[in-house]
């Protein structure tokens, strides 16, 4: 491993957010330091040859988090400071379950979760076991001459697929978790995952031992790169799955003192205005219900997936110097997102997902190619169920009519090519924890309104130009009957889709 230096410049901008203007921006300033992350080298004894660069298809790296809150890239110096500043950040991604199972199985198949019909987690509604495999994305990418890899975290209760350890159809490389007689519920996390674990490895089962060399992240790091240096003298895909910050937050002992007060390494409270919201009488029943966190509490499960972030900090920004060793970097395309999001006290659930509000559906959503596309910040409405006919386009493969997403590769080269105004979002209740609060919903999400439908027959609709953080429910005013009927039907037809 060595160290390389980067500047993490933020600009500053403090906006002063009265609570009861639901309009003011929530722009807490970012600290600006000097950090240097970790950079696992690997030795790559040549450039990829001219007949792989003159090859028009290019790499592609999907890197995928574990229950990331939107906000917290800006604590990530390096996607910051490389992926973002220099590559293409959609402020409006979304996945269409905020739930783990669900939203990956969507990702893999590019379709909605009442059509691969994998719901929850864990069975009888979810989990690995209702995933067909069929659908994945990499069988295509196989086909057309793609060479395949899966790192890291797969889908919830993997361990379930039988035989013990089975390598799906798709991929060349694999080594996926497997946890093995963990005890506790999804919420609260496995420490498992983060030490002691074992992987399925091209279906033979490999045990980790508890030592440093032996963090989960920086495994799956070193996976990558050994994939990279294996395969540059042909297209690849791999995800690179960490379970980062997934609870309870894990972080390398290399990044333990990341963020405290002798680091000259500060961080900004998260107080946005829907922060334990106080006037929940427009929130459907189950909100009361809902026991909040204290603010030490917050604060606490905020800095460690602060510093449980930074060990994929170091393992993109490693991936990143392996591409430029291997002459790859240009024609390389690398995708960063998480499963979903998390709230931090927004409307007074803790630290968890499955709502429907802005801070579980929102991902960060960062495609990066300079050689590629201009950077910018993008608005367009884009979720997990693009990124399968996405990459269909990048590898040249036709997208099965299954799919319910869209190829976002236009929209990339060219932000004013038309694009979607609605996206359908949906959940059903949880075998435990904070998700089987929630009732069944249905939603529609646009640039400017939200609007959700309960089997409990409670809705709600949100002005998201006027009210951001989603505080004041309009459902049945006056003023909004007719944009509440226009989106009441669309939705309908979402359903359908």
């Amino acid at each position: 491993m060595k160290k390389r230096q980067f500047v993490f410049a933020l600009a500053l901008v403090v906006t002063a957010c009265a609570a009861e203007d639901i309009s003011a921006p929530y722009n807490p300033p970012t600290p600006i330091v000097s950090h240097e992350p970790t950079i696992f080298d690997i030795d790559i004894p040549e450039h990829a040859s001219e007949e792989r660069l003159n090859d028009p298809r290019p790499n592609i790296i999907l890197v995928m988090t574990d229950d990331q809150p939107y906000h917290t890239v800006d604590y990530m110096p390096f996607v910051k400071t490389e992926l973002i500043k220099n590559g293409v950040q959609f402020e409006n991604g979304v996945v269409t379950t905020p739930l783990c199972c669900p939203s990956r199985s969507s990702i893999l198949s590019g379709q909605y979760a009442h059509n691969h019909n994998v719901l929850t987690n864990t069975l009888p509604l979810g989990g690995a076991t209702k995933f067909d495999p069929s659908l994945s994305f990499s069988i295509l990418m196989q086909e057309v001459g793609y060479r395949t890899a899966y790192f890291g975290k797969y889908l919830n209760n993997y361990e379930d697929v039988q035989p013990y350890g089975a390598m799906p159809p798709g991929w060349d490389v694999w080594k996926v978790f497997l946890s093995k007689n963990l005890s506790g519920g999804e919420e609260a996390g496995h420490m498992q995952y983060y030490y002691r674990f074992s992987q399925s490895e091209n279906g033979a089962i490999v045990e980790y031992k508890n030592n440093e060399q032996s963090f989960s992240a920086d495994v799956v790091t070193r996976n990558a790169l050994e994939f990279i240096r294996d395969s540059v003298n042909e297209p690849f895909f791999m995800t690179v799955g960490y379970y980062n910050p997934h609870s309870p937050y894990i972080w390398a002992p290399r990044h333990k003192d990341s963020f405290r007060a002798s680091t000259n390494w500060d961080w900004v409270l998260y107080r946005p205005p829907s922060f334990n919201e106080k006037d929940i009488r427009d929130k459907p029943d189950y909100i009361s219900d809902l026991s909040p966190l204290s603010e030490d509490e917050l604060n606490t499960a905020h800095l460690q997936i602060l510093r449980s972030l930074l060990s994929v900090d170091d393992g993109v920004a490693s991936i990143v110097a392996a591409l430029e060793k291997a002459g790859l970097d240009e024609n390389t395309i690398i995708v960063y997102i998480s499963d979903n999001g998390m709230t931090l006290g927004d409307h007074r659930f803790g630290v968890t997902k499955n709502c429907p509000y802005e801070s579980c559906i929102k991902i960060p959503f960062i495609v990066y190619a300079p050689g590629y596309f201009e950077a910018r910040t993008d608005t367009n409405l884009v979720a997990n169920i693009d990124l399968y006919p996405t990459f269909a386009t990048w590898a040249g493969f036709d997208v099965p009519e299954t799919v319910d997403g869209e190829s976002m590769a236009a929209l990339l080269e060219d932000p004013s090519t038309p694009w979607r105004d609605e996206i359908l979002l949906e959940h059903w209740p949880t075998e435990d924890g904070v998700g089987s609060l929630i009732p069944e919903f249905y939603s529609i999400r646009t640039h400017e309104w939200k609007y959700t439908e309960y089997s409990t027959r409670e809705v709600e609709l949100y002005d998201l130009v006027n009210d951001p953080y989603e505080l004041l429910n309009v459902a049945g005013k006056r003023d909004y009957r007719d944009i509440q009927a226009e989106l009441k039907v669309r939705l309908q037809e979402l359903k359908k889709e």
